[in-house]
């Protein structure tokens, strides 16, 4: 596997965190705001029920939250793929730009298809240019996979500063390491810093990058007791990145 494999499937692995992570804003509609609150309780049929009630009543971000339940699967619950496409392509037509991500997301890691970059590519593009912050970060990984390191920087940067966790931490990465930007561990730093600023398991790849930094003394005093205190923080909110390095340590 290349290293630009590996990235993409990183992400990918990312990107079916918990339900509850996965739905970004408080919905407003009563009939949304149940079904958030079934996901979050693990009662999934309850959460279909309701979600597709909200689309009878005409709110396109039920059709995308069952297009993401049947992505992902759940309790009870299996993954299907073409349901899955219907329903994003639902939420696309209603007016939803989450559907078009669900789209690129379904053609990108091959979900009851063939995988097809460029396909995956054209519903981000679509995705981004009406507003979606998590675009961005799909386009840098597929210019990543490409080899075009310096596309995926600029893609990178411009989720990151939209305030995308994900693209922020990418963005680190990127200074720390050369890719398609110039080597910069102050700026690395200063990525990694802001993706990690909400503590949740998403962000906890921000803090394995501010601990690896600390470990090496790259750009900072090098530091190992706090490189250990962030991969435990890390540790403790299931990255399994920050445990295996804990394992390294000796800890």
């Amino acid at each position: 596997m290349t290293i630009r494999r590996t990235v993409l499937a990183g992400v990918l692995a990312m990107s079916v965190s918990t339900l509850a992570l996965a739905q970004d804003v408080e919905p407003s509609n009563p009939t949304l705001a149940a079904a958030k609150a079934a996901t979050d309780a693990g009662d999934i049929a309850q959460a279909l029920a309701l979600y597709e009630q909200a689309v009878t009543e005409g709110q396109a971000s039920g059709a995308a939250q069952l297009a993401r339940l049947y992505m992902e699967g759940g309790e009870g619950l299996a993954p299907d793929y073409a349901l899955a496409m219907d329903w994003a392509q639902k939420a696309s037509d209603m007016g939803d730009g989450r559907g078009l991500l669900y789209l690129g997301k379904i053609w990108m890691e091959g979900l009851g298809v063939t995988a097809d970059l460029d396909k995956a590519a054209a519903y981000f593009t679509q995705a981004d240019a009406g507003g979606d912050i998590k675009a961005a970060r799909y386009l840098g990984l597929i210019a990543t996979e490409k080899g075009n390191e310096a596309a995926s920087a600029e893609w990178f940067a411009k989720g990151a500063e939209s305030g995308d966790i994900t693209s922020q931490y990418y963005l680190g990465r990127a200074y720390e390491l050369g890719l398609g930007v110039t080597q910069d561990y102050d700026k690395a730093m200063t990525w990694y810093e802001a993706s990690a600023k909400r503590g949740d398991i998403i962000a906890s790849d921000g803090m394995v990058g501010m601990a690896s930094l600390y470990e090496r003394g790259e750009g900072v005093e090098r530091d190992r007791r706090r490189a250990v205190a962030l991969y435990q923080q890390a540790a403790d909110l299931g990255n399994e990145t920050a445990q295996a390095a804990l394992t390294r340590l000796g800890r």
